[in-house]
């Protein structure tokens, strides 16, 4: 089990979350108003005089029906009041446009330690399609990395137990994350699906349909069991395992969720469910 810059599994909700960077730019923009129209009256065509009949018996005279020459009115529908288009960056350009937003979606002053990275829809993406894997993409975060070590406390000479302090060292982020609007997110990640799409075909997914893979992750961190015992590990060499070969058998993105500890991990757990369901409201409108 190792440490080594060890990546926070929350962050999938921060993949998604992330794009709530037009929560702000896009709502503070003057939209425009559509142009009402009044329905154009076509004038009848008036018609053409006839002779006076030989006969002087009088003919009741039987008005045609309007025929498709001749429409009595043509209604112009007015315009629809549709969403005005979002015109979004190119994918190389998308960075900024995040940074400058995503910071409306938390009054957490700790988000800004998070928006330093490049290419920030590219490697959430490379992480979401990890995590739906059982993976977890160490070197795409490495800023997430906690700065205290692990530790653990050793009961036997080849027993250890996870020290309890090492779930603190993640309490910073999971508040983080709990402290996002799902609501707003979900919905601005609905305008910026195309450019999460561009980035998971260029991993390789001609066909794929990146919001499958969202649920996916999601799903696989929701299976995760919340370990409320000590967790015993063993160290055959260098690397910790669980003991418990259930747990060791886990993918690692499960594992590694396990290790921040059952009040974070519960708390972040619910913030996917939330996650979830917003998403799945968001994509069918």
């Amino acid at each position: 089990m190792s440490d080594n810059k060890p990546i926070i599994v929350g962050l999938i909700i921060v993949a998604v979350l992330l794009v709530g960077a037009l929560a702000y730019l896009f709502s503070a923009q003057e939209q425009p108003k559509p142009v009402a129209t009044q329905p154009v009256e076509v004038p009848r065509q008036a018609p053409a005089s006839q002779p006076a009949p030989e006969t002087p018996a009088p003919e009741t005279v039987v008005p045609a029906p309007a025929s498709e020459s001749e429409p009595a009115s043509v209604p112009v529908a007015p315009a629809q009041s549709e969403r005005p288009a979002l015109v979004l960056p190119r994918l190389d350009d998308s960075d900024q446009l995040i940074r400058d937003g995503v910071v409306s979606l938390t009054r957490n002053e700790g988000i800004n330690a998070w928006l330093g990275a490049n290419e920030l829809i590219r490697k959430c993406v490379v992480f979401i399609d990890n995590i739906a894997h059982g993976n977890v993409a160490r070197r795409e975060v490495p800023f997430l990395a906690p700065d205290a070590p692990f530790s653990a406390r050793q009961i036997s000479e080849k027993e250890f137990v996870l020290d309890d302090a090492s779930y603190q060292r993640y309490d910073l982020v999971t508040n983080i994350l709990v402290s996002i609007d799902s609501h707003r997110a979900a919905e601005f990640y609905e305008l910026l699906k195309p450019l999460f799409q561009e980035a998971y075909t260029e991993l390789g997914y001609p066909d794929g349909n990146f919001d499958e893979v969202i649920f996916k992750a999601i799903g696989r961190l929701l299976e995760t069991p919340v370990i409320d015992r000590p967790i015993r590990l063993v160290r055959p060499v260098v690397m910790f395992r669980y003991e418990d070969p259930k747990l060791e058998t886990l993918s690692a993105a499960q594992k590694q969720l396990i290790r921040m500890g059952p009040q974070n991990t519960r708390a972040i757990q619910a913030k996917l469910g939330e996650m979830a369901r917003e998403l799945r409201v968001a994509l069918k409108k």
